[in-house]
């Protein structure tokens, strides 16, 4: 594709704020889980179960889109992707029926999947070397900002509107992504038959899972991310029924933990390249078990500590996502995309069992044992994985990948 600067700019913008939406989509919904329960009359696990079907639909669907997109094209796939999610939107807004609520809510999940998805694709065809390395910070940018406002927005908008506000939002959001994009993103064809595609993404897949840092990355993400939406679906429950507190008021609880994953993804960019990747896998994973540990410790105890517990998370939360992908990058250099596509899946899974799964866990024990398992089962893990995937070969690798 060929186009001038402006307009390379421009499509930019357009799919790093379509990329946002879907971020928005995503993390909008936690802080109005209360009034969802209240409003649909249904139980706690039926709530979560609205967040896991949204995740494991996102999860399904960054492979399938990704085929779709190398033989189909990105732009039907966005058009098609952002008119979902509008009816979606509309159709959460008005329906009165749980189950029907679930099935919009997948349909939304289905159509913003495409959205991130067909960013990073864009920015690598419209940009190359160190602007496309500008490209991809704006891009991470946004999606790092979405996680920090939604929360906030989703509890004053819930707080005034209701959920049913919450999703006549996003309706609206998606028709102007709908016309912006019709307007300025590109038309293209496939640049692949559809048997090579199927050719290269199963020969990828199998080198993935045969790869032993590959299976270990992939484990200790689904393990992080299972985690940290158990935590966020069990706080807007805490804060409105432990601590009473509004739901609009709620919201901004979730600053720290955003603003701090904020942080550490720039904390990550700076120290990258000073520090050992084995080194920093290490710290990180540390750094993520002892804030869990304290979050079970603290939950109940005070805001404050609690407030600086989930910090002191959102820091780890910042730095490993990046870390991991970073980590899959250099072990498969010659299948990357397919590799970060797994390794987004297994992330989404990992969101879609973390909320489903606690709600029963905290049906059979209390929260502080619950969340202290959870802190001493991913320790555990990534101690004992940590050996076979940094042996002293792999070390002097890594330290020649800094140098």
């Amino acid at each position: 594709m060929a186009h001038t600067k402006s307009k390379a700019v421009l499509i930019l913008y357009t799919v790093c704020f379509s990329a946002f939406s879907a971020s928005l989509s995503q993390n909008i919904y936690s802080p109005i889980l209360p009034i969802i329960k209240e409003s649909f009359h249904v139980s706690t696990a039926m709530v979560n179960l609205s967040v896991s079907v949204f995740m494991i639909v996102t999860a399904i669907m960054q492979i399938i889109l990704g085929a779709i997109i190398d033989f189909k094209g990105a732009r039907i796939v966005l058009i098609t992707g952002i008119l979902a999610t509008a009816a979606a939107s509309i159709g959460c807004a008005v329906t009165t029926d749980f189950t029907l609520f679930l099935i919009f809510r997948m349909i939304q999940a289905a159509g913003s999947a495409a959205l991130p998805l067909i960013a990073a694709t864009t920015i690598g065809q419209l940009f190359t070397g160190n602007e496309r390395g500008s490209a991809m910070g704006t891009y991470q940018m946004l999606l790092s900002v979405a996680p920090a406002i939604a929360p906030v927005l989703g509890g004053f908008i819930g707080g005034a509107a209701g959920y049913e506000g919450i999703f006549w939002m996003l309706a609206a959001i998606s028709i102007v992504l709908l016309v912006t994009n019709s307007i300025t993103f590109p038309k293209d064809s496939p640049t692949e038959s559809i048997q090579q595609a199927k050719g290269n993404v199963f020969a990828h897949y199998k080198s993935i899972f045969t790869n032993r840092t590959g299976n270990v990355i992939l484990t200790l993400s689904f393990v992080l991310f299972f985690v940290y939406f158990a935590v966020i679906v069990y706080l807007p429950i805490l804060l409105t029924e432990h601590y009473h507190i509004d739901v609009s008021i709620a919201g901004l609880l979730y600053l720290p933990l955003a603003l701090s994953t904020i942080a550490g993804t720039f904390l990550f960019k700076r120290i990258q390249a000073k520090i050992g990747l084995h080194t920093l896998f290490i710290g990180s994973n540390v750094i993520a078990a002892i804030s869990i540990i304290l979050f079970a410790v603290t939950h109940s105890v005070s805001l404050i500590l609690m407030a600086l517990t989930l910090a002191l998370f959102g820091i780890s939360m910042g730095v490993i996502p990046p870390l991991y992908s970073t980590m899959i990058t250099n072990e498969f250099e010659h299948n990357r995309g397919s590799a970060i596509g797994m390794f987004n899946f297994i992330r989404y899974t990992g969101m879609a069992a973390g909320p489903m799964v606690s709600a029963y866990l905290l049906t059979m024990m209390p929260s502080a044992m619950s969340f202290s398992l959870l802190g001493l089962g991913f320790a555990a893990l990534s101690f004992c994985l940590l050996p076979p995937m940094f042996s002293p070969q792999k070390r002097t690798k890594q330290k020649k990948h800094h140098m």
